[in-house]
């Protein structure tokens, strides 16, 4: 095994307990006027009712980066294109740290993309695990086949699990393990949805090296774990 440790480490991620949103800027100042200052900061995409949570030590990775990868700006919403952000733990946040074969700190990345109409029923929640990184099996022999998956090694499935938390839309929670360009054990914590009409896929991944999970697996684990989607509400 690649990774006894941390199978032996990892605590099983419970079912996440979606909190209601209805009142999101109220509950926000709450905690804000409490205990003398925010531990959090929040993370809102109020046009795709997206919303993620991340320790206020952790900072946001520079937009342009993201313009220089898409080859775009982010869009404002999934209706302009996509739209993404991130937050990195480390001394110099960087995109790349998302991709990079050692990671010493926590980075999250979360988007949301709009699907055409004439590909929506190709969507499935396979599409959803394999977004950012090969997971499925079929997903892990295509790369393999198409010489794409050079960079990835040892990979080891720890979590999958199916998200049926309603509010219009469903997901997969996954947590799995690779090696990148030949480097020491990373673990990967995705939770991705789709909505009703497979129109959205929202996003949110975190990652580092295996010896920075076990030791902030809570810290990484709340991030992930915080990102919810309210698609059904007003």
């Amino acid at each position: 095994m690649i990774f006894p440790r941390l199978r032996r480490g990892l605590r099983r991620t419970p079912r996440r307990s979606v909190l209601p949103f209805f009142c999101l800027a109220t509950i926000v100042a709450a905690l804000l006027a409490g205990c003398g200052g925010p531990s959090a900061q929040y993370v809102t995409n109020s046009a795709d009712k997206t919303y993620l949570k991340v320790p206020n030590t952790w900072r946001q990775i520079d937009p342009g980066q993201f313009t220089q990868a898409l080859g775009s700006p982010p869009a404002k919403s999934s209706a302009d294109g996509t739209w993404i952000v991130g937050y990195d733990a480390g001394e110099s946040p960087a995109l790349q740290h998302m991709f990079d074969a050692d990671v010493a700190s926590p980075v999250v990345l979360v988007s949301v993309d709009g699907v055409p109409a004439k590909t929506r029923g190709q969507i499935s929640l396979d599409l959803v695990r394999d977004f950012r990184f090969p997971v499925s099996d079929s997903a892990r022999q295509g790369s393999m086949l198409g010489g794409s998956a050079s960079r990835l090694s040892d990979f080891q499935l720890l979590l999958d699990e199916v998200l049926t938390p309603g509010h219009g839309v469903r997901g997969v929670h996954t947590v799995f393990g690779y090696r990148v360009d030949g480097g020491p054990p990373q673990v990967f914590d995705q939770i991705g949805y789709i909505n009703d009409d497979a129109s959205k896929v929202y996003v949110a991944i975190a990652r580092c090296s295996l010896d920075c999970f076990q030791k902030r697996q809570s810290e990484i684990e709340g991030v992930v774990n915080s990102f919810t989607v309210r698609e059904d509400s007003p």
